[in-house]
């Protein structure tokens, strides 16, 4: 059977797509984690020293096993769907090529470094090396920022726009972040389905050579 030009780009829509709905259910739990340990350092305030101390260490336990559930599930859905499915598309379309490298190096081992960090925090050594995969992650998000632009460009939906302007806003608010996930996943479910629909490029035809008589 012979693969249509079409096959690639939809490929690589649908394998984002796929990650993006990892990345979604990874949000939940990491903010679930954080809210945790936000609501135990509250708490802790109004407690004495003992039982605060110990309502803020099971908050930082609870935060930690929260985190690493959630980040092993995003680095799946980041390394076995989401980064090839960009790196794909960057091969489809070039101009996809910044923003599929700085998504793999920013959101994957950046998640990475958070991943150590979440398992060292009960030394006090993890939360510096949280913050420096926060800095990564930020570096993914310009990637990922740039795929959201991009793909509101050429494929004039814009729900990848309004994704884009979300990602800007939860490097400073992490809940824009989660709804800028579900907007690109419902994108990448519209693009794949136009890829599909789109009409094959047709085969070059050879040129007939007329024998001489």
């Amino acid at each position: 059977m012979a693969v249509t030009s079409q096959s690639p780009l939809v490929e690589a829509f649908e394998s984002m797509r796929r990650g993006a709905l990892y990345l979604i259910i990874a949000w939940l739990l990491i903010g679930i984690g954080l809210m945790s340990v936000i609501a135990g350092s509250l708490t802790s305030l109004t407690l004495g020293f003992h039982g605060g101390k110990v309502l803020l260490v099971g908050s930082l336990v609870a935060m930690a096993i929260v985190l690493i559930v959630g980040v092993i599930i995003a680095l799946i859905g980041l390394w076995g769907n989401f980064i090839p499915g960009a790196k794909r598309l960057a091969e489809v379309r070039p101009e996809f090529a910044t923003s599929a490298t700085l998504i793999r190096v920013g959101l994957f081992y950046g998640l990475i470094v958070m991943l150590i960090g979440a398992l060292l925090v009960f030394i006090l050594i993890g939360i510096p090396i949280i913050i420096v995969g926060f800095i990564l992650l930020i570096l993914g998000y310009i990637g990922l920022i740039i795929l959201s632009f991009k793909l509101n460009e050429t494929e004039k939906n814009a729900l990848y726009l309004a994704a884009g302007i979300l990602f800007i806003i939860s490097i400073f608010v992490g809940l824009a972040g989660f709804i800028a996930w579900i907007l690109l996943y419902i994108a990448l479910g519209d693009s794949a389905k136009k890829a599909q629909q789109a009409p094959p490029t047709p085969a070059p035809t050879p040129s007939t050579v007329i024998p001489p008589v």
